[in-house]
């Protein structure tokens, strides 16, 4: 049998089949260039460096190898902490769609101290996510004036903001799992999370009533879905022909784009047309969300560098970009807290321990009405000690990355790491943080989820608990705080700057849900839990996984 089956004439009409003979021919090809590119690819720029699961005596090894890490990356993982992270040794891992040299956790405060003309986390970035071909506008990234405003903006009015994301996750959970206490609703968890994490972020992106609007939804919700699978795509393509198959690849991020951009456009100008008496008289009524603080970050910025802020279509590319950070990393650590709690062994006291603290953490100050409307404020989240601790635990357990602080080295001349090794420009760099995560030297029974863990070492101190742990301020095992063994959210002065607003938005998720609901996990015995899986380096929550809601008559 040749290349094309002798029974193609039953799949395609006889005039196709000349059609499909270069079709194969053209894939065929592009297969063995292709195969010959990850053969070839890193193969001898770094020999000093050993590969993770790498047997060099074997045909194509470094190709096997790729293909080996890609569908065992755990345990690639493992080997590459036991064998070298441990060791103090760096090493590379790769898989089909690149590779990264990890390094030992030992050198996290070289890889983090160095300045960002050397080793960039933006160009990390733009690395993984392909920016230049998955974005619609991809010089919004340089520079990244939407992450500006998410530290200067965003981290400092938490206090003012909270309220109207208590407002809009109360309305947004009510929707979506249902308030009829006679009967159960069904539904598939991740997306409900993502729904509601989505409305409740674009209340403070956008605001009222673009945030409840389908549509808008819809789209930046696709975007996001789209980058995750394009820039994939692009990251196994050789570069020649990156240009070629990007215009597919990106097809329908282009689409998501557009309709994303159409939609907020009005929005946009109206706000420009009326934003110089803004600024001459001041309105108390005046929009306070992110679109509003891009705007205003636009009437100062003219210095010439990066692209014209006041460009609707480059407001819009930030706030995609901004709406793919934050809405699809916060909806797979609450998947994956909602999934663990219900999963738990003692999943009964869990509930009802966490659904006290909600209860006894009501916002006091905003009154009376405020034990009916269950309100939450800024203040009393940050009372939320054991919702803090369960979630630091799930995102702990469940890391939605295998591999942490991502480095892109960009000096011309490359650097040379603090154990000598010389890293070329174009090289990724990254450490342990799955290793870490799940080691019991630090973490005694790491496999297995203990909602309280961190709130009891919290409590008791350093050495009461587990005489392993190194943490001397209580403060250091908040769910925001990072460290050098606790690197879910980075470390460094690259730490993600959202995880302020992720966590309020997480507590108020779990708060809501475990006060009004009974919920109970589809198809699974009694401490079961629907797996993750690996999607090449990331830790995806099971997205087919469905719970049943149904509200509680009474919440206390």
């Amino acid at each position: 049998m040749g290349l094309v089956p002798d029974n193609l004439h039953v799949f395609l009409p006889s005039h196709l089949y000349p059609i499909s003979i270069v079709i194969v021919g053209v894939a065929g090809a592009l297969f063995c260039l292709i195969v010959s590119h990850f053969a070839r690819r890193q193969k001898t720029v770094l020999p000093d460096v050993p590969w993770v699961g790498s047997n060099s005596t074997t045909w194509f090894g470094i190709l096997r190898t790729r293909w080996w890490t890609m569908l065992n990356y755990e345990s690639a993982l493992a080997l590459a902490y036991r064998e070298y992270g441990l060791k103090d040794k760096a090493c590379m891992l790769g898989t089909l769609d690149g590779e990264v040299v990890l390094l030992p956790p030992s050198s996290i405060p070289w890889l983090i101290s160095q300045p960002s003309h050397v080793l960039s986390v933006n160009g990390a970035h733009k690395h993984i996510l392909q920016t230049k071909y998955s974005f619609p506008r991809p010089e919004i990234m340089d520079p990244t004036v939407h992450f500006d405003v998410i530290k200067s903006e965003l981290t400092r009015q938490m206090f003012s903001i909270t309220p109207e994301v208590s407002d809009e996750m109360r309305a947004a959970i009510s929707d979506v799992f249902g308030e009829d206490p006679n009967s159960w609703r069904e539904v598939k968890l991740f997306d409900a999370v993502i729904k509601t994490i989505a409305r409740t972020s674009n209340r403070v992106f956008v605001g009222l009533p673009l945030c409840r609007d389908e549509e808008y939804l819809r789209n930046a919700i696709g975007f996001a879905e789209d980058i995750a699978l394009s820039a994939t795509v692009l990251r196994l393509m050789p570069t020649w022909l990156l240009p070629v198959v990007e215009r597919i690849a990106t097809h329908s991020n282009r689409k998501h784009a557009r309709a994303y951009t159409d939609i907020l456009r009005h929005e946009i100008l109206h706000r420009q047309r009326s934003q110089q008496q803004v600024v001459e008289k001041p309105d108390a009524d005046a929009k306070n969300d992110f679109l509003q603080w891009l705007l205003n970050r636009s009437i100062n910025r003219d210095d010439g560098q990066g692209p014209d802020e006041t460009d609707p279509e480059i407001i819009c590319a930030r706030l995609l970009h901004t709406n793919f950070a934050s809405v699809h990393t916060t909806g797979f650590i609450g998947t994956n807290a909602i999934l663990d709690i219900l999963a738990a062994p003692t999943s009964d006291q869990v509930i009802e321990t966490l659904r006290q603290e909600a209860l006894d953490t009501v916002d006091a100050e905003s009154g009376p009405e405020s034990k009916s409307t269950l309100s939450w404020s800024r203040a009393s989240l940050q009372k939320q000690h054991l919702f803090d601790s369960a979630l630091r635990e799930s995102a702990r357990m469940a890391s939605i990355i295998g591999v942490g602080v991502n480095h892109y080295v960009v000096a011309p001349e490359g650097v040379t790491t603090a154990d000598g090794i010389h890293l070329p420009q174009g090289c990724m760099l990254a450490t342990h943080s799955w290793g870490l995560h799940h080691d019991e030297d630090i973490y005694s029974d790491a496999r297995r989820f203990k909602a309280f863990r961190f709130a009891e070492m919290r409590k008791s101190g350093p050495g009461e608990v587990d005489d392993r742990n190194e943490f001397p301020d209580g403060g250091n095992l908040q769910f925001i705080a990072t460290s050098e063994r606790y690197l879910g959210f980075g470390h460094g002065r690259h730490a993600c700057p959202g995880r302020f607003f992720a966590s309020a938005e997480l507590k108020l998720l779990l708060a809501y849900l475990l006060v009004h609901y009974d919920l109970e996990i589809v198809g699974a015995k009694k401490g079961e839990r629907p797996p993750c899986f690996w999607a090449g380096p990331n830790h995806v929550p099971p997205m087919r996984a469905r719970v049943k809601a149904r509200r509680r008559r009474s919440v206390t």
